[in-house]
Formats: C-alpha cells, structure tokens, sequence
C-alpha cells in the first residue's frame, strides 16, 4: 500500500522514526520543557491491549511536563495538525481529529520573528485513511513530526501506481 505525506512540522534532520500503519491511537504522551516539545510517544491499541511506543526525543523523560492527549480509540482519529517550531525546536502542538482538536503544548518564550507556522488537514473520513506519524529527533528532543495517509477508493480491490 502507498502512503502519502501530508506534511511535517519542525526540522527534516535527525533520526528518523516511523509508526507508519499504527492508526487505532488513545494516547498521545507530550514530554515538555518551558520552551519546547522534549519527546512524544503513543499509546495504539493492538488486539485489544494498549501499546505504548518508545519515546522520541529525549528518553530520560522524568524532569519534564507531560500532557496526555486521550483520544476516544473507537470513533476518533487524527485528521491535521497545527504548530509552530524555531530552529530545531517545536514551540507548540496540536493534533485535530475527526471529533475536536487537542491542543499538546504552546510555549510563550520564542518571540513571533523567529517563529515557522504550519497547519495541514488532510481530509480524511475513514480511520482505515490514517497512515500514521514520522518524524525525526536526537537524544535530547524531537525535531519534527508529521503523519501519511493510505488513500482508500471504496469498492476498487487493487490500485496501480504509475512511474
């Protein structure tokens, strides 16, 4: 199956991560400090018991803030993401689903002239459409986060892509 980008917020560079095909999500676990997002993991459910991924960013997570963004993992799914990063810092985040937005973190310390904004839906219906996150990070915080999308033409079996 092909995924498509819908697009990414913060920096391209870093280790790269992926939960690409993860999409029944209840938990979003947003690791942060006064200024910036430190580290994320998810918490998917898969055959019936929660499974929290391994965080991305810094893994010593203890001295940090976290908010739990909970999603209802029978009926919500993530549709777009908002947020805003400078440098290699991601200074706020949220996550829109097909049921309401969650706003994860948004930091006041970075002033407007150095700040990079970014909104991007992706007009999803169907949970089977979510592709799930990507993203980059070092050990000390996450750089960038974004999500695919499994285009699904209903009643078609196979789809051909063309080079």
């Amino acid at each position: 199956m092909d995924y498509v980008v819908v697009g990414r917020l913060g920096e391209s560079h870093g280790h790269k991560w992926n939960e690409q095909g993860r999409n029944v999500i209840s938990h979003i676990f947003v690791y942060f400090d006064e200024t910036s997002v430190i580290s994320l993991s998810f918490g998917f459910i898969e055959n019936g018991k929660l499974v929290i991924s391994k965080p991305y960013g810094l893994s010593d997570t203890y001295s940090c803030s976290v908010r739990i963004v909970r999603l209802n993992h029978e009926t919500e799914f993530v549709t777009g993401m908002s947020g805003e990063w400078s440098y290699d810092y991601i200074t706020s985040l949220t996550f829109h689903t097909n049921e309401k937005v969650h706003e994860a973190f948004c930091s006041n310390s970075v002033s407007e002239e150095e700040v990079n904004r970014r909104e991007f839906y992706s007009g999803i219906h169907d949970r089977c459409e979510f592709g799930g996150f990507f993203g980059t990070c070092n050990v000390s915080r996450l750089l960038s986060i974004g999500f695919n999308t499994k285009p699904v033409l209903r009643g078609v079996n196979t789809m051909r892509r063309e080079v």
